[in-house]
């Protein structure tokens, strides 16, 4: 799998506050990516979950992946939730 650095290295942990404030950015999707602990794409046991805010999602067959839309019971639920076991981050790349 490829390095999963980039995704990483501009995060916040995720929080109501960050979905609102997604939302109010206009995105309407995260790209879910598990990223294990030296930080390779790995959705069987991850370490961390990286969420990634998108606009739309890509029409490319090669592009698609784990979504999920925003608003979202799912993200309200892991932003409200404390596991020791499995970090829940937001990149912040995308966001002004």
């Amino acid at each position: 799998m490829r390095k999963g650095i980039t995704e990483s290295n501009s995060t916040t942990p995720l929080t109501l506050q960050m979905l609102r404030k997604i939302e109010d950015e206009g995105f309407k999707f995260v790209q879910v990516k598990g990223l294990t602990l030296d930080k390779h794409y790995d959705y069987v046991e991850p370490h961390f979950l990286v969420l990634v805010p998108m606009k739309e999602l890509p029409k490319a067959q090669d592009q698609k992946d784990v979504y999920e839309p925003l608003p979202s019971s799912l993200l309200k639920q892991w932003a409200t939730e404390t596991d020791d076991a499995l970090e829940i981050v937001v990149s912040t790349k995308q966001l002004s």
